[in-house]
């Protein structure tokens, strides 16, 4: 009885196969938990983004009213804007008819922390 020189080559070609497509699943899954990861990043920083131009725009409007204007809203006890921290950083002098004023969102969530902050001067004429 003689044995075929070809026997067994078909198997070691389906198990270089299937070893190729696990390696190629599992960088797809790879690149799916990367992406999902990026997403959660990018909402946090629209939302802390958010939260910080709504206090900037409470402070703008309260200085146009009073130049000499405190901050509205303080480190101390920050505003909550849909789960984010928002409160204004600092307002400094920038000359005799401006103050600089600087905003600060900050979100947490999902192992996350992620900080915006924006900063304006605001002319008085």
């Amino acid at each position: 009885m003689r044995l075929n020189p070809q026997a067994g080559s078909m198997l070691v070609s389906i198990i270089f196969i299937i070893v190729i497509l696990s390696g190629l699943m599992a960088a797809m899954v790879t690149l799916s938990g990367q992406s999902s990861r990026q997403l959660v990043y990018e909402v946090q920083a629209l939302k802390a983004r958010l939260a910080a131009e709504s206090v900037l725009e409470q402070q703008i409007y309260a200085v146009l009213d009073n130049f000499n204007a405190d901050k509205v809203v303080d480190k101390d006890s920050p505003l909550s804007v849909n789960g984010c921290d928002a409160y204004i950083h600092r307002i400094t002098p920038a000359g005799a008819l401006q103050r600089q004023i600087i905003s600060t969102g900050t979100c947490t969530g999902s192992g996350l922390t992620v900080v915006r902050n924006i900063e304006v001067e605001v002319i008085n004429e």
